[in-house]
């Protein structure tokens, strides 16, 4: 059965004294047939629902496990026992040329259970199959690469190609939407396409507007060093971006054709030219995203036929002899595409409650470590305070007014403007327990009637720059102790400015990466900027005269027909004040 036999969907009309033929019982089942399996399609898309493992029993035969497969036209393959086959007895066997075979299984409808029927069958026909038993087969074919378990939608993914000429493929691919503000996945894929032995140079550079790097740039180097593989086999590497929360509702991944290098067993190849892409940008959830392109698509796209009709469960790989043809493995991983459905939803539930869906949960604390061999104690506190312990050594023969100094200790809580207390420590015996009691006084000892606390005045200097402090203490009375002990409490400010911020900012500027560009009429360039003495931030674009072309919101310019020298205003967004001019020289 045909996709485009599925409709139109037709039922039976019944009527009082209606003949009922067995063109009408057949419509009857074609109808139930074909409306269940359009919602399979639909619903459920192709693949497998469950087992069908396939392992090698020898060399030369295979088991296949029992389970549930649907097929591109919704038909269901029920495989109700596990299965032995030798790999001869498979259908296409002998027709295999090459060292790897896909293993497939589809639908298959048979004749069965044959009566009599005399003069009254079909075109006269006296014997007649009374069942039709809906089962399946397994074939092989050839495959030069191993299919992908999931394959990218061209409405969903983009993909472009570097290169492609008889040795290697090599393509990228990203989402046509991306969701400001969050993650994307860039994916470079390089595909062997000869038996000649040639390994691989690649090297790119894209410039992305839109999008930033891990390091913060709007630039992303690729390079691919020595890459050998055998015919049909995929090389992917990955690359994370983070899109910008710009205003502009579309960007674009640019690639100039001087930008690519190719290297193939040693020699150069030229590029035929740049990629030129453009990424729609929102401001949607990305589960709304993914429901809304997912969606997208027509009834006409959604069951679109495909020239494969059954379905793969396995890649063979062949070791041939010049007596026999031997299975050297099997592999199922990366080539299975399985069809998620709602019944097995708890079993998934229940196995990804076992992986940590956030790097916090992997992350374990490690106590700071000061100077004098005291780790920070560990209080519940939000992150803008810390607290913990120093000792001073004094020496034997202190005096009044003498001031000893604390090594630098570091408070855990970063640069900036922090505030540190500093309190001394001293033991009190409990009258009622006859147990020691460790307090602290804050502040002047001097107020408090309390003979076991060392009379001491106490001074802090925080190192902003450094993220530390020092303690320097005077003795105002007797030395009781060769230690002083101290506690001390630091606190990070969360609004104001210090000296050194405000000195700070008074020094960040932007200066673009290109000052001036040369560019052809209607050519685009994108203005990468450097950011000095300042975390990366949201930039916005300005033509200084009109008629000089055009800037989309993400920095991409276009240059106009028009030969000339034109100004490009480049400021930040929230501090218009840093700002800075880029040049276009406009030519033939």
């Amino acid at each position: 059965m045909k996709n485009n036999q599925l409709f139109p969907f037709e039922r039976n009309r019944y009527y009082a004294g209606k003949l009922l033929t067995s063109a009408d019982f057949e419509a009857e089942q074609l109808y139930m047939n074909n409306k269940r399996r359009f919602l399979n399609r639909i619903l459920f898309g192709s693949g497998i629902v469950c087992g069908l493992s396939v392992v090698n029993v020898d060399d030369l035969s295979i088991l296949m496990e029992s389970g549930v497969a649907i097929d591109e036209t919704g038909r269901e393959i029920v495989v109700e026992s596990t299965v032995i086959r030798r790999l001869s007895s498979v259908e296409g066997f002998g027709a295999l040329k090459g060292d790897q075979a896909g293993l497939y299984i589809r639908y298959k409808e048979e004749d069965v259970h044959t009566v009599y029927c005399g003069d009254i069958g079909s075109d006269g026909k006296e014997y007649e199959s009374n069942r039709i038993d809906e089962g399946y087969e397994l074939y092989l074919k050839d495959i030069e690469e191993l299919p992908l378990s999931e394959e990218e939608d061209e409405r969903l993914i983009l993909r472009e190609n570097f290169m492609d000429n008889p040795d290697y493929a090599v393509s990228v691919s990203m989402p046509c939407t991306a969701a400001k503000g969050q993650a994307v996945k860039l994916v470079v894929c390089v595909r062997k396409k000869s038996d000649e032995a040639k390994d691989l140079y690649f090297h790119a550079r894209l410039q992305l507007p839109a999008f930033t790097n891990p390091a913060g740039g709007h630039e992303l180097e690729i390079e691919l060093r020595d890459i050998a593989m055998a015919k049909g086999r995929r090389l992917t590497k990955e690359y994370w971006l983070r899109c910008d929360s710009t205003e502009a509702e579309e960007t674009d991944i640019l690639c100039n054709k001087e930008d690519i290098r190719f290297r193939v067993g040693g020699y150069e190849i030229e590029a035929n030219g740049g990629i030129h892409f453009k990424v729609k940008l929102s401001d949607r959830p990305l589960y709304q995203i993914a429901a809304g392109e997912a969606g997208r698509a027509s009834l006409d796209a959604e069951m679109k036929s495909r020239a494969e009709d059954g379905v793969c469960i396995a890649v063979l790989q062949l070791l041939r002899t010049e007596a026999s043809c031997l299975i050297s493995s099997i592999r199922e991983e990366g080539v299975r595409r399985y069809i998620m459905t709602p019944g097995k939803s708890g079993q998934r539930q229940l196995l990804m409650s076992y992986f940590a869906d956030d790097d916090r949960r992997m992350q374990v604390p490690e106590p700071e470590l000061c100077r004098t061999g005291k780790s920070v104690e560990a209080v519940d506190t939000p992150a803008f305070m810390t607290s913990g312990r120093l000792e001073i050594p004094l020496d034997v023969n202190m005096k009044k007014g003498d001031i000893c100094v604390s090594e630098e200790i570091m408070h855990g809580l970063g640069k900036g403007n922090v505030y540190v207390e500093v309190g001394i420590e001293y033991i009190e015996e409990n009258p009622y327990d006859r147990k020691n009691r460790r307090n602290v006084i804050y502040g002047n000892p001097a107020l408090f009637d309390t003979y076991e606390c060392m009379q001491v005045e106490t001074a802090v200097r925080v190192l902003n720059d450094k993220g530390s402090f020092q303690v320097a203490a005077r003795l105002l009375g007797e030395q009781k102790s060769i230690v002083l002990q101290l506690s001390w409490v630091a606190f990070k400010f969360q609004r104001g400015k210090d000296a050194d911020e405000l000195q700070d900012e008074e020094e960040r500027f932007i200066t673009p990466e290109m000052p001036t560009v040369r560019l052809r009429a209607k050519e685009s360039y994108y203005f990468n900027v450097s950011f000095n003495n300042m975390e990366p931030c949201r930039l916005s674009y300005e033509l200084t005269e009109p008629e000089s072309g055009e800037i989309g919101a993400d920095g991409l310019y276009t240059a106009p027909v028009k030969e000339g020298v034109y100004e490009i205003y480049i400021y930040c967004t929230d501090m218009p004040k840093i700002s800075t001019y880029a040049y276009a020289v406009v030519g033939r």
